[in-house]
This record gives structure tokens, sequence and C-alpha cells, in this order.
């Protein structure tokens, strides 16, 4: 774990914290034991919870795997007190470790961050956090566009079926955590006076405006995926229908062909049977018809 403090306020940090460290934490600052519970289980709700010495919070943020693609859920556990801030986490987290170092290289951005008191700290670092999620939704509108050009515009055959899931998957991903953090900062901006001065009340709404824009992006990236799925399924269909129609001609033409050859290939006396050119004649009789069916279906377009 990492502290820093200004002027009496402590910001303590730990990416990988340990029960040992967990507990060490509630016997110093008297945090209730399900606030605790919370902080060692997995995939906790986002939550705020208000008590006489401090505030917990559990909200989640958006990041894109490297590996994958797969837009995924990090959870941070906050407790925030009058003269304390402490942020738990899995694993490390670029916005939070660039904001440590910017405190802990620059006095005056530390004076910038901390000299408001604890209420105006959490702000901006829900700020920086939220903030982090326009450059994925940039990404998966950008993909969008991709896609939508790909299907409407490209004159090659192409099969987007797996860009299609796996962008929906991420907006569907995107969705599940966007919305539960707007009531998390609406909660904070008009209830939480006691650690959230009625002063702060426009700084998080900002918070909750970017929330905001977040998801009315992802309101229209949903309407668009949606769009392009029901475009490739008519797509995919049409493209079937062609293939069935095709066989459906040649099977067509080849039904006479195969009456004729199975009858000439009877032991019985036929025309033509014994003619010298019989050979001739019968596979020229085979080839006016299927030229003549073939003449018919074009004229009907269908071939």
């Amino acid at each position: 774990m990492r502290s820093l403090q200004y002027q009496g306020i402590t910001w303590h940090d730990d990416p990988s914290p340990t029960e040992k460290e967990i507990l060490a934490l509630q016997q110093k600052y008297g945090f209730h034991e399900l606030d605790i519970e919370d902080c060692l289980s997995e995939h906790e709700r986002p939550k705020v919870e208000e008590y006489d010495t401090y505030l917990f919070l559990v909200f989640h943020i958006p990041y894109k795997s490297v590996q994958s693609g797969r837009i995924l859920k990090e959870e941070i556990n906050v407790f925030l007190g009058q003269d304390f801030v402490i942020t738990l986490h899995e694993g490390k987290i670029p916005t939070l470790d660039k904001l440590w170092r910017g405190l802990n290289e620059s006095p005056a951005k530390c004076q910038e961050y901390l000299q408001n008191g604890t209420g105006y700290f959490l702000y901006e670092l829900m700020r920086l956090l939220f903030q982090e999620g326009f450059p994925l939704v940039d990404s998966i509108t950008k993909d969008l566009r991709r896609l939508e050009d790909e299907l409407f515009e490209s004159e090659e055959e192409t099969d987007i079926l797996r860009d299609l899931i796996t962008l929906n998957r991420n907006i569907i991903t995107m969705r599940s955590i966007i919305l539960p953090q707007r009531t998390i900062v609406a909660s904070l901006e008009h209830k939480n006076r006691k650690f959230v001065s009625e002063d702060l009340a426009l700084y998080y709404d900002d918070i909750r405006d970017a929330i905001e824009r977040q998801w009315s992006l992802l309101e229209t990236a949903k309407e668009v995926i949606e769009a392009l799925q029901y475009t490739h399924r008519a797509w995919l269909q049409h493209k079937t229908n062609e293939v069935i129609r095709i066989l459906t001609v040649y099977s067509v033409i080849g039904i006479p062909l195969t009456i004729i050859t199975s009858a000439w290939g009877m032991n019985v006396q036929l025309p033509f049977g014994s003619h010298p050119l019989g050979f001739e004649i019968l596979f020229g009789i085979m080839a006016a018809i299927s030229m003549g069916m073939v003449a018919f279906f074009a004229r009907k377009r269908w071939l």
C-alpha cells in the first residue's frame, strides 16, 4: 500500500490489497465489517454507504483488454473521511498511477487536488476515471462506422458476423457498467452533504453530465448495431436464397437429361438404338434440351 499526505489529508492507494492490510485499515479507521466483506469479495455491485465518520463507495470503470479486445470492468472500493481517502482495487489502474506520480512529483498539483478537502479530491478522482470511458465509446463508434462501410459500400462479399458479435458484446458490457454509475454520482451530488458539501454539487454534476453523454452515445451505438445486425441477417438470407436458386435451376435442367440417359440405358429396343450415329443424335437432343431450358430461365431472369 502506498500513502501520500498533504496538510493533514492522507490518500492510501492499494492496487492489490491483502486481507491483512484491509483488516489493519478497519482497525485504524473503524470501518464497518460489512464494508470489509465487500472489499474482500469480488464483483460487488456499485453503491454508496454513509456512516458517521466515513463514506464507503463501490463503483466500476471500463477498460479494454489488449489481448482480446473485449471491454471489461474494474471495481474500485473507496473509503472517504474528513481527513483520508482510501482506494482499493485489483491490479494497477493507469489513471491512478499517473495521478499518484503527478501528486508526488508536483507540490503545486498536490495543493490543487487536496487543499479543498477530501470531497473535492474524490471529485477529481472520479472525474479522471470516468473520463476514460470516452476513448472507449469513440472506439466503439469508429468500429461501427468501419462495419457499416464494409456492409454497405464494399464490393467484396465479406462476412462480418464475428466483428458484429464482438462489438455488440462490448456495447452491452459498456452499458451495464455505465448505467449504475449514474445513480452513484447522483447520490453523491444530492444526498451525502456531510462528506460532499453543497458547494461541490456542481462539480459532481459535471461528472454526471459526462456519464450521461457516454450513455447517450451508447444508446445510439446500440440502435446502430441492431440495424447492422438486421441488415447482415438480410444479406446472409439473400445470399442463401441466391445459392438455393442456382442449385434448383441446375437440378431442374438435369431432370430431363437424367430421364433420357436412364431410358436409353435400359436393355430394350429404343429409337436410334441401332443407328450408327445414335450417340451423336442422343447427345444433340440432350444439348438442345439443356440450351432451351437455360434460355428459358435466362429470359425469366432466374439465372
